[in-house]
This record gives C-alpha cells, sequence and structure tokens, in this order.
C-alpha cells in the first residue's frame, strides 16, 4: 500500500519540482517582473499616440471615425451624425464606442 503513495508522491514532486527552476519569460526586462519587453510598440500604446496626435476638433474626429470604420456599412451616416452633435453640444460622443471626448472646437 505504500508503494503506490511514494510512486505517486514522487510524480507530484517531478511536477511541481521543474516549475522552480524555469527560465525569464518574455515579458521580463532587467530582471524586474511584469515589465513589457516590447519598447512602447504596444497595440494600446500606439493607439493612444495616434489618438492624442488628432486636433481636437468635430471635424478631425469625424474624419477618424470614417478612418477607422470603414468596414462599416453605416459608417457614413453613424460618424456624420457624431460630427454633427458634436458641432452642436462640442462633446464628440464615439458611435461605435461610446466613449465622450469634451471641449472639443465647433470646427
Amino acid at each position: 500500500m505504500k508503494s503506490p503513495a511514494i510512486v505517486l508522491s514522487l510524480a507530484i514532486s517531478t511536477i511541481v519540482l521543474p516549475s522552480g527552476f524555469t527560465t525569464a519569460s518574455a515579458s521580463k526586462m532587467n530582471g524586474k517582473c511584469c515589465q513589457s519587453s516590447d519598447g512602447g510598440r504596444s497595440y494600446r500604446y500606439r493607439m493612444a499616440m495616434q489618438r492624442a496626435a488628432i486636433p481636437h476638433t468635430c471635424s478631425a474626429y469625424a474624419a477618424s471615425c470614417m478612418r477607422n470604420s470603414s468596414a462599416r456599412p453605416d459608417h457614413a451616416q453613424m460618424c456624420g451624425a457624431a460630427k454633427s452633435q458634436c458641432l452642436q453640444s462640442g462633446v464628440y460622443v464615439g458611435p461605435y464606442s461610446g466613449m465622450n471626448f469634451a471641449g472639443m472646437q465647433k470646427m
């Protein structure tokens, strides 16, 4: 009866033991945990930088909406409605995301 318990404990130890000795993953950099090694080229970073480069005007955001949603069949109507709403209120509401961008210049 002791032999199955010994075999089972050896099997578990062979699975658990090597996990502590694995090499560092590709997402670690300079020995610090959880830092991305992409050097700022992640999708979220690039999108945030592109969004920051757009002038804060209703027309610029509507043009960006047209470019980004060109695969959708209703992009002209949706982006046009968002632009006209922005020209009236000064707040651009993304037609697909629902994100609010306040303080827009009415241009």
